[in-house]
């Protein structure tokens, strides 16, 4: 399902790690002065094509669904290594936290290597039934052998083992593994890096889920090439083919990605630089459900263009666009004789990403003014795999396309950094976006319009004495609308507004940082039969952080952060707001850290005290034990809840590669409830007496610990 979305960008990165091969980026010498004219042309072109988007649609091709690919020898002068890992921490009062891992690499000779991998993940709730929310374990082992002096030929073999036994489920595999690696470019003196490796898969997998015992052969191809045409300091051609294949009894899982990256530099000293991506992915999943085989069939075309060109030495436009076509289909077949009970439905979507970016930059001021668009497209379709009749089948397909929608957001955004002074700085930000989403579908009440405006203005100014001081402002305008009536009601404005003042005073030996940070948002609907759900929200955060270095190696420490959520009702007429619910948490600790250090490594304690306390304020009912008069009674209730107690951290390093945190908390945790009576009735939440009167008390240590142990040189 989530391929479409994370299947191709990085290409190259991938690639190259995959090679274990280091580069600096670098550009190749353009050809001649007038490709300088044509590049502006080339850029805007590319800016009408296709966008990638940072850090979506990756594929992970040094991995294959059996476990991961076999990655290049270790260097022939390295040593053994291990590295042990292990986190535990208490989250809440039930639920626990806990990973642990090891992995490593044996030499067993100077052609002979063997890496190992094993781990656990686990989360612990007391109060469930079980009471393993995940209990997850995992093994890799693998055994590489180099068969000839040239390092061309190498022979492996990989041991796989996953078990989930929150889920009931397990999984093995046993590969073997042939590879063939050789340079492309062995005349050249100056090229060592472009280089081929085809390797070839097989064995034997098993899985067990939902009851069943599968097992079944294994298979795969990976090959892939990285050619430096212009040099090492140059991004290389990248090109990589992956495909594998499980049969698991019934079920099939199988996989092909293919996929290419390259980049080329234009004009003398690189003014103009070029890249593109072009990718295939397909992929096949089959699990069990409701007495059938679930097929989940993914296809993804991608392509990925983009440019930078460099206009003088003070501005620059770069060019960012892709464009992914991925289609989906689930299909069902029934593991006995009977009808068919679910029908084959898959979607067809579209995904369009465009970026410009001007940039110009001068010593003393920068800005840039950029440009994105953004379009999704999603279209159900139905197979009519169960022989439905013309009305039926219709019926059907109406009901899967409700579903079907576009999206389309456009941004612009512009900044401006200005220094008026070497210790003064002015920053401004401006954005507007529009998103538009349309539902074919007269059932989907999802078709509106969101608009967004903010502008926010930043001052930081540095002083004598150590002294420092921020000031942000923001304005933020947004307005949902909902075209169809029935989320009419719906419809709404937003205005924010933030305040964000702050300073650090650092004279010698003592530090002080102090942070506001106030948000007001006027929520204001457009009906006028909705006006009493109009709301104003107020939220006050402020940190306050105290240090003096009492001696070389002793800090006193003292932090308060507070938080404070107001929420009421409001009258967007009248201006005026009556609260409904407020919260209030107050978190202060004060202690002090010691280190130690010697020629084996460093230590720290920390030894303090910390309380924190979360106030809820609101109205409620109290009931009445009066039979002649009113059942209940408006209160203004408390919930308080604290926690308080000491506070130890002990933090080791030491130059063996051991690095230990642990740190304990041990609370003594109240939770009780206070009341003021009101005037009158109120129709809500009520409580009696009793209930008001009870409250908890328990001791809860929350521990936190994690170790490194590196054994071995790195």
């Amino acid at each position: 399902m989530g391929a479409a979305n994370g299947d191709f960008a990085g290409l190259p990165h991938v690639v190259i790690q995959w090679f274990s091969v280091c580069l600096s980026e670098g550009a190749a010498r353009g050809r001649a002065r007038r490709w300088r004219a044509a590049g502006a042309g080339i850029l805007l072109l590319l800016g009408c094509l296709l966008r990638p988007v940072a850090g979506r649609a990756q594929v992970l091709v040094g991995a294959t669904p059996f476990g991961p690919v076999f990655s290049r020898l270790r260097p022939a002068g390295a040593d053994t290594a291990l590295l042990l890992v292990a986190r535990a921490r208490r989250v809440g009062v039930s639920t626990f936290v806990q990973t642990s891992g090891a992995r490593g690499y044996l030499r067993l000779g100077p052609r002979q290597q063997l890496r190992y991998r094993v781990g656990t993940d686990m989360i612990y709730d007391s109060r469930g039934t079980p009471p393993f929310v995940r209990e997850d374990y995992g093994a890799d082992v693998a055994q590489v052998f180099t068969l000839d002096a040239a390092d061309h030929w190498q022979l492996g073999q990989q041991l796989h083992y996953d078990q989930s036994r929150a889920n009931a489920t397990r999984t093995g595999l046993w590969l073997g593994r042939l590879g063939y690696r050789r340079r492309l470019r062995a005349a050249s003196p100056t090229d060592s890096l472009s280089q081929m490796q085809l390797t070839v898969l097989g064995g034997l997998a098993t899985d067990q889920r939902n009851g069943r015992q599968d097992a079944g052969f294994a298979y795969g191809f990976d090959a892939a090439a990285l050619y430096f045409l212009n040099g090492p300091t140059a991004a290389p051609l990248a090109v990589r083919v992956l495909g594998t294949r499980a049969s698991l009894g019934p079920r099939t899982m199988q996989r092909l990605v293919a996929e290419a990256a390259g980049e080329q530099a234009f004009l003398p000293n690189a003014p103009l630089t070029v890249q593109g991506r072009l990718g295939y992915r397909t992929n096949r999943a089959e699990d069990y459900l409701l007495g059938s085989v679930q097929r989940i069939q993914s296809d993804t075309v991608a392509v990925q263009a983009g440019a930078s060109y460099r206009v003088n030495e003070f501005a620059s436009l770069r060019s960012d666009n892709s464009l992914l076509l991925p289609t989906r289909a689930f299909r069902y077949r029934r593991l006995t004789d009977g009808a068919d009970t679910l029908q084959d439905v898959g979607y067809r979507q579209r995904e369009l990403d465009t970026r410009q970016e001007l940039r110009f930059a001068r010593p003393r001021l920068q800005t840039t003014l950029s440009f994105a668009y953004r379009e999704r497209t999603r279209a159900y379709y139905l197979d009519n795999t169960r022989r439905l009749n013309a009305p039926r089948l219709a019926t059907v397909l109406a009901r899967e396309q409700v579903k079907d929608i576009t999206e389309q957001t456009t941004q612009w955004q512009g900044t401006l950094t200005w220094l008026p002074t070497p210790r003064h700085a002015l920053g401004l930000v401006g954005t507007a976006q529009l998103l538009r989403v349309d539902a074919p579908s007269k059932d989907n009440q999802q078709t509106r319009d969101e608009a967004q405006q903010l502008l926010r203005l930043t001052w930081t100014g540095r002083w004598a004495g150590g002294f420092r001081t921020t000031l942000g402002v923001a304005g933020e305008y947004r307005q949902t609308v909902f075209i169809r009536a029935g989320l009419s009601a719906e419809n709404y404005i937003d205005h924010l507004l933030h305040w964000e003042p702050g300073f650090t005073w650092a004279p010698g030996k003592l530090s002080v940082r102090s942070n506001y940070h106030l948000w007001v948002s006027y929520q204001v609907r457009d009906q006028a039969a909705e006006q009493a759900r109009n709301r104003a929200s107020r939220v006050l955060e402020q940190t306050q952080s105290i240090s003096y270095q009492l001696r070389p190696r002793l800090l006193l420490l003292a932090d308060y952060v507070r938080r404070e959520n107001r929420v009421g009702q409001l009258n967007w007429a009248r201006f005026r707001e009556s609260p409904l619910d407020t919260s209030v948490t107050h978190d202060f600790a004060v202690g002090a850290r010691q280190a130690w250090a010697g020629p084996r490594g460093s230590t720290s304690l920390r030894l303090g005290y910390r309380l924190l306390e979360q106030r809820n304020y609101g109205r409620a009912a109290l009931l009445l034990d009066n039979p002649t008069g009113p059942s209940s009674n408006l209160i203004y209730l408390h919930n308080i809840t604290r926690q308080h107690g000491p506070e130890v951290a002990v933090e080791r390093h030491t130059t063996a590669g051991f690095h230990l945190t642990a740190s304990v908390w041990l609370q003594w945790m109240r939770t009780f409830s206070t009341y003021q009576p009101g005037k009158g009735a109120y129709v809500g939440t009520s409580y009696s007496a009793l209930d008001l009167a009870r409250e908890t008390q328990r001791l809860l240590p929350y521990f936190e610990l994690a170790a490194e142990w590196r054994v071995g040189r790195r």
